[in-house]
This record gives C-alpha cells, structure tokens and sequence, in this order.
C-alpha cells in the first residue's frame, strides 16, 4: 500500500511542486495545508501515514504544530522540513516531538521512508547499463547519506570508484570507498566484513548507516554463481532489523542476463536514479534459496 502523506508549507509553488515530485515517486498525498488549523483539520479527516511539516510557515512555526499533531489523538509521524541547514535548527529539532528533519534539496520518497523505517535495512538493487545511470542512482543517495551524517561505505569496481571521486569531488574524502576486488572474494568473508563494519559504526554512535555494495560475480562456476544469489538474498534475514541502507549496483553489460533478473528476487527494492519502487518479483529468501539448491542457514550465522 502506498505512503499516505500530508504536507503543510506557507509556499503554494512548493506545495504543488513537492505533491507532484512525491506522487511521481509512489507516495499518495493525501492533502496539503498551508496553516496550522488547516494542517490539524486534515490531520484528524485525513489520517496521513506521515505529516510533513515546514519549520516557517509564515507567521507561524512548524515546531509548534509539531507539538500540537503530536498530542493530537492518534497523531501521525511529523517529518520537519526546510531549506535551512539542519546544524542551524539542531537544538530545536532535539527538543521537538518530530520524528526527524529532512532538507527539501534532499526530499524524496526513500528519504521519507528512510526516517519512518529507521531500524529497518533496506535492501535495493541497481541495474545499470552506463556510468550516468549508475552515477545518477549512486550520487543523490551518498549525499543524502552525507547530510545525514550516516556513515558511508561504497565497495565497487575501480571505474566506478574513480567517477564517484570526481563527481562527488571533495566530499568523496567523507566516504570510505574499497575496491570490490578486495572485499567480495567469497560470500561468508564478504558477509562477516559487513558484520564487522556495522556493528562498528554502531559502537561508535551511529544511527544508521549507508552502503553501496557490488559483489564480483564468478564467470566459470554454476555454484558459485549460485552461493552469490544465496548471499544477495540472505542479507534480506541477515540485517532485517539492522539501520543500514543498501544499494547493491548490477552492470547489465558484464552480467549474464539471469544474474540480473534474480536481481529483482534478491532485493526488496529497485532504484533507478533518486527514485525507488518496490520489487514485484521479490522472492521470500527460504523459498528463492530452496530454488538454487542450497541451504540459507548456512551463511547466516554472520548476522550482525
């Protein structure tokens, strides 16, 4: 079922231009308002799965219509928004009742259900034909994780490696980047590296985390092929209750073509650009893994 949202902005243009934007990306707006006591009529009429709320909203303010949805009955979640810097609102976003705080240079479909499904992995595959789509897909989701302040960690050919250096330009330097060659040499090693990167972060105070993970994928073994497949749908049981969000890029060009269709069984998720949508074809990982001839419990005993 779709993400019903309310938006409430003292701006029209944005107010229209956001609706459009989200609607294209797969959530349904539910209702817009553009003043406190509009914004609470629609939140009781309306029942939206998220409130997005303006922290300007004229002359009033965003954080106190936070607190009065919060104590409404049944309230819904409230996501602030604003083109101001988020270190500029930091106490006040502490001390509001809101769920988080999003920049609308950063407002998206994933970021709204990035906040809402906070201790929740999400698991994305990228199928990608050219270094733009793959640039246009990887990009927008390191610089949300950037302003976000998650932590980030991108494993990836050495091509990819060098264009994300220069398109990401001196933010790259906020970025831990590893050439897959080094990273994916079986499934179990690979599965406990991310294991051990997670928990990490996690010790060190992190909320949540990013990742862009790209296997090498063998060319002259049926099996192992196979204990790959395994591996890419066993992150789906392995981190299902982990903060970590993962794109796992698929060159269609190297692949062969049912590497890449099981692409769309191994991941909940499919990105292409900033947007997403879910995978009609995602498979419940004991049945996919029963299909390949192999035991899922065989690899999740790296579960972080």
């Amino acid at each position: 079922m779709a993400l019903r949202c309310l938006i409430v902005d003292d701006s029209a243009r944005f107010l229209e231009a956001a609706s459009e934007f989200l609607k294209r990306e797969g959530i349904t707006v539910v209702g817009v308002a553009s003043t406190s006591s509009e914004a609470m009529e629609q939140v009781q009429e309306l029942r939206p799965d998220v409130a997005l709320v303006d922290v300007d909203l004229g002359a009033e303010s965003g954080f106190e219509l936070a607190r009065r949805i919060a104590e409404a009955p049944e309230p819904p979640p409230v996501i602030l928004i604003s083109t101001r810097s988020e270190d500029d609102l930091a106490e006040l976003i502490a001390r509001s009742p809101a769920l988080g705080y999003l920049s609308k240079a950063f407002l998206s479909a994933h970021a709204i259900r990035n906040l809402l499904d906070n201790g929740k992995c999400e698991h994305e595959a990228l199928v990608y034909t050219t270094m733009e789509e793959f640039l246009a897909a990887t990009v927008p989701f390191i610089r949300e994780g950037l302003e976000g302040e998650e932590p980030l960690l991108v494993v990836t050919k050495e091509a990819n490696l060098s264009a994300l250096r220069e398109a990401l330009d001196t933010d790259a330097r906020k970025v831990e980047l590893v050439d897959s060659a080094a990273w994916y040499r079986n499934p179990q090693q690979t599965l406990d590296a991310y294991a051990r990167y997670v928990c990490e972060r996690l010790e060190e105070g992190a909320d949540r985390m990013r990742v862009i993970g790209e296997p090498v994928w063998p060319r002259t073994s049926v099996r192992a092929v196979a204990e790959w497949k395994r591996y890419e749908s066993a992150i789906n049981v392995a981190w299902a209750s982990t903060p970590v969000s993962v794109v796992c890029p698929y060159d269609a060009n190297e692949l062969t073509e049912d590497v890449v269709a099981d692409a769309k069984r191994t991941h909940p998720v499919l990105r292409t650009g900033r947007r997403t949508r879910p995978s009609l074809r995602y498979t419940d990982p004991e049945v996919f893994v029963e299909t390949l001839g192999l035991e899922l419990s065989e690899i999740l005993a790296a579960a972080p």
